[in-house]
């Protein structure tokens, strides 16, 4: 009986979680990084959004030790987390671009093709 009372919790749970990995700001910027080319442009524009999250996770933090509503400690929550996020995207970027340059650059890795006149 409580299954039948929890399977309209669990729905819209679900509904909204996916909901938020569909429109949440930081999700469609992440999904548009990694579909983008990979530019270091791109990872700067990252490392930019982190900091300024980390500002702003500051700023909030400080008006809620100076006094505002306690309900903001849920806004420092959610810019912390959009920080961590758009940290761990801007190294993925980072080592993605690394191991892309490397593998372009190195000579060993290229294979010669049998019209070769080396080959």
């Amino acid at each position: 009986m409580i299954v039948l009372l929890a399977l309209p919790v669990i729905a819209a749970v679900a509904l909204a979680h996916r909901c938020l990995l569909l429109y949440a700001p930081s999700n469609v910027l992440i999904r548009r990084a990694r579909a983008s080319q990979r530019r270091p442009g791109t990872v700067a524009a990252v490392l930019v959004v982190a900091a300024g999250a980390l500002v702003a996770m500051k700023v909030v933090a400080d008006a809620v030790v100076a006094g505002a509503p306690d309900w903001l400690n849920l806004v420092v929550l959610v810019l912390a987390w959009d920080a961590i996020k758009m940290g761990w995207l801007a190294v993925l970027e980072i080592g993605t671009l690394l191991a892309c340059g490397a593998r372009r650059c190195s000579p060993s890795k290229t294979l010669r093709s049998p019209a070769s006149p080396l080959g």
